[in-house]
């Protein structure tokens, strides 16, 4: 069977009735959970969030979506540096815990065996992450009713074991992957 450039040419896309502005697809796209933390051992504060992304690579830098109305966000803003605590695919009741919007402060809101330690900053640090990414703000920019933070990566630090997912709206566990699987 043989084909003609115009058997080759695409057609004009007709995605049907249940096509959406976007909310619907969005929230099926897989993201990893991460923790921001910021603030001292006192007043420490901390968000689940599943909008972390790599924003350049030189220099490194994240961005993050967070609401303009959030408490995180003020914290964050009032703050020279945060460590984004990338969640591993056990620490499911953590990601819950930061997702509460009331919660007390400090890092007496969590047992003490929670805690890893703390950056030459002084931010809180999760114990038992996939991995940590210790960043500083450069800027927000507006976007919709959400700012979206820039922030450098001072130094990455990698886990072990298997990342914490979101997927639409569920968290989701996977098995560790061994170095030669990534590939």
């Amino acid at each position: 069977m043989t084909s003609t450039a115009a058997d080759r040419t695409l057609r004009v896309w007709q995605p049907g009735p249940a096509a959406e502005p976007s909310g619907g697809t969005a929230g099926r796209l897989a993201t990893g959970v991460v923790v921001l933390t910021c603030g001292g051992e006192a007043d420490v504060q901390g968000v689940t969030v599943s909008t972390l992304a790599l924003a350049s690579v030189e220099p490194p830098m994240v961005s993050v979506a967070l609401r303009r109305t959030s408490r995180a966000l003020r914290s964050l803003l009032g703050t020279s540096a945060f460590v984004a605590n990338v969640l591993g695919s056990r620490q499911e009741q953590l990601a819950r815990h930061f997702a509460r919007r009331r919660r007390a402060a400090g890092v007496d809101q969590l047992d003490p065996g929670a805690w890893a330690g703390r950056t030459e900053d002084g931010v809180p640090v999760l114990r038992g992450a996939f991995g940590w990414l210790v960043c500083s703000v450069q800027r927000t920019v507006p976007v919709g009713d959400h700012d979206l933070l820039l922030a450098r990566v001072d130094r990455a630090v990698p886990g072990s074991g298997a990342p914490l997912l979101n997927f639409a709206g569920e968290l989701h566990q996977l098995p560790a992957l061994m170095p030669a699987e990534r590939d």
